[in-house]
């Protein structure tokens, strides 16, 4: 750098330059005159002090704005203790500081996650208690008396009694507590039923874990007693957290409502025992043909380990009967293992031989009931589960063995009629003696509705299929018979919608001609006219009067909209708005429909656009007179008056 540029100061030093360069030392004051004597070893050179780079600049540099906050940000950054040390860090310390780093790391990621978990656990568990429906208690003993049916006059109609449902008979607690049967279904499932609250948390954790240790070889499940009778009350049974959480909360409850005899008395007259026995004492007198208060210790212990898995140990069966003594070994088993029984009780009953005899299952009822009373049945049962919360199993046995009235919509004299029509061979073939050897015999249902105004919507009269009716409770097709109604259904899907929408009326001129509709293959004619030919210009009256095709598919998806005419039919209780195709409109869909419903379309039209869902009962009482059911009828106008 250029000379003239280099000012040296007065004093021979520059400015705040300390006394002592880098290279000097400074005696100590406190060093002896030994070693001052020393000759001192040659001074290293002086290292050249960082500032004189630095005064090197230009005067006018140095003075410059600029330059001062450049200093002063200099000097912000390298003031403090380092952030980091300098020193050499050996191997192994960096792999532990790293490992450290992981696992701190690690550990709040876990604990975020289980916050994150437990707290939507506890919300769930809070939901699914919130929203569980309150168990209603069904006094199982209450009644096993005939159950009446009425027709819409009052007068009776059909009696439902004990002898049609024969496989399930109610026995009470006291006598059960004579025997050994409570003792071997405790120990068997639930041995800490006498001491639990409804649940048994011990006896959850012990499945868990068998289920892992003997590969789900346990003998027993989870659920404790009261939870099974919560279960089989309820009718709920499928496999879910939240139905699991619901049946604790319930069961729980139940154990606050009830006496543990109380419990066990449903349970032993609730349990499935096998085939079409419910209870044990149905279930003694079918294997063994005694009354529950005459069986031994084996014959108890054999019938409690049937409910675990009543298809497999179904003594009907040589297998299951098989399988059914060798869990009765474990039962007697787990009895003396709790103190239910001595050895000498124990080592009785399995050397005791079982005389099995099956009682055959009599004869149903003579009396025949007809298909309305059978669809009556049906639906009370469906209604029971519905708005009451019975299980499918109370639910039969309420309306066959607790004395209920049931009260109809029957009129007895439309009932003979229709009955009488279906037994009428010429109106079911020209050569009925030919039907026999034909593939299929021809079938038919028919449902009829009342459109009056003091019974608007009740189903009167009801017959299910063709010729002498056999048995009860078999197959009504009526109701479970879902079919294609073919050009039936244009009146109330096509013709009576686009009437109401006034996109056409009955005397909109269109041609019946040759068309291509179908949207899949647009080159191929479709649809055709049953015969065959075209009429061409034609009213929209006469296409409906003569079940035109064309003028149908048409009038459904050109002018109209598929998704307006099922609308109307969706208000009309038949929902098929998920099936827009054009074939719709000619009666095509993948799921029919049965003569309920059809029936319940037509009522619409008759009853000058006024629907209502057809109805087969008015109320349901119980054998103290209370309502069970009761049908309130509501009501919807879905075509105008003039549609209709």
């Amino acid at each position: 750098m250029n000379d003239r540029y280099r000012q040296e100061p007065p004093n021979g030093r520059r400015p705040n330059e300390n006394p002592l360069t880098p290279g000097a030392t400074r005696r100590a004051p406190n060093v002896s005159q030994k070693s001052q004597g020393r000759s001192a070893p040659p001074a290293r050179p002086a290292a050249r002090p960082a500032e004189t780079v630095r005064h090197t600049l230009p005067p006018e540099i140095r003075q410059s704005r600029k330059y001062k906050k450049s200093k002063r940000v200099l000097r912000k950054r390298v003031t403090g203790r380092p952030s980091r040390s300098m020193s050499v860090v050996s191997v192994p310390a960096a792999l532990w500081s790293s490992v450290k780093k992981a696992i701190v790391l690690v550990t709040v990621l876990v604990l975020a996650v289980l916050a994150f978990v437990g707290g939507s656990g506890l919300g769930m568990l809070s939901g699914y208690i919130s929203t569980a429906r309150p168990l209603e208690i069904r006094d199982v003993k209450e009644s096993y008396e005939a159950t009446y049916i009425y027709d819409k006059d009052g007068r009776q109609a059909a009696v439902l009694t004990g002898s049609q449902n024969i496989l399930r008979e109610y026995v009470p607690i006291s006598v059960i507590k004579k025997t050994y049967i409570d003792d071997a279904f405790i120990a068997i499932e639930d041995e800490r039923f006498e001491s639990h609250r409804g649940i048994d948390p011990k006896r959850i954790a012990n499945s868990v874990g068998n289920i892992f240790l003997s590969f789900g070889s346990d003998t027993h499940g989870a659920s404790t007693i009261t939870q099974q009778v919560v279960k089989m009350m309820s009718g709920a049974d499928d496999r879910s957290a939240q139905r699991k959480i619901q049946e604790w909360e319930r069961a729980i409850d139940l154990e606050k409502k009830l006496t543990k005899d109380q419990i066990m008395e449903l349970f032993v007259n609730m349990v499935p025992m096998g085939g079409q026995y419910v209870g044990v004492q149905s279930a003694a007198k079918a294997y063994f043909g005694k009354d529950i208060s005459q069986l031994d210790l084996a014959e108890c212990a054999f019938l409690a380990g049937i409910p675990n898995l009543p298809s497999i140990y179904n003594p009907a069966t040589e297998y299951g009967k098989r399988n059914a003594l060798r869990r009765m070994r474990i039962t007697l088993g787990k009895m003396l293992e709790i103190g239910k029984i001595t050895e000498e009780e124990y080592q009785d009953a399995l050397n005791r031989e079982l005389v099995f005899r099956r009682t055959e299952r009599e004869a149903e009822a003579s009396t025949v009931n007809s298909y309305f009373i059978d669809a009556v049945i049906n639906e009370v049962i469906e209604q029971l589960i519905a708005q009451r919360g019975y299980s499918r199993q109370l639910a039969n046995l309420a309306v066959f063995q607790h004395g209920l009235t049931i009260e109809t919509t029957l009129d007895p004299e439309i009932q003979r009629m229709a009955e009488a029509s279906f037994q009428k061979k010429e109106l079911f073939s020209t050569n009925y003696d030919a039907l026999p050897e034909s593939p299929q015999i021809p079938q038919a249902a028919i449902t009829v509705i009342s459109n009056q105004p003091d019974s608007f919507g009740q189903i009167v009269a009801m017959v299910g299929g063709f010729g002498e009716k056999k048995t009860n409770l078999g197959f009504n097709r009526a109701t479970q018979a879902y079919r294609q109604p073919g050009s039936s259904i244009k009146p109330v899907l096509v013709y009576a919608p686009a009437l109401d929408t006034g996109l056409v009326t009955a005397a909109t001129v269109l041609v019946d001609e040759v068309k291509h509709l179908d949207p899949q293959n647009p080159d191929r004619s479709w649809p055709r006219n049953s015969g065959g030919g075209y009429n061409g210009p034609v009213t929209v009256r006469r296409a409906l009067r003569q079940s035109l095709n064309t003028i149908a598919v048409e009038v459904y998806t050109e002018i109209m909209n598929p998704s307006v005419g099922l609308s109307y039919m969706k208000h009309m209780g038949v929902d098929r708005t998920d099936e827009q195709q054009p074939a719709g409109s000619l009666g095509a869909f993948a799921w029919g429909m049965n003569s309920v419903e059809m029936a319940g379309m037509y009522m619409t039209l008759a009853g000058r656009g006024i629907y209502t869902e057809p109805y087969l009962f008015t109320r349901v009482l119980d054998a103290d007179g209370n309502v069970l059911l009761e049908h309130k009828p509501r009501i919807e106008q879905v075509f105008t008056t003039e549609t209709a």
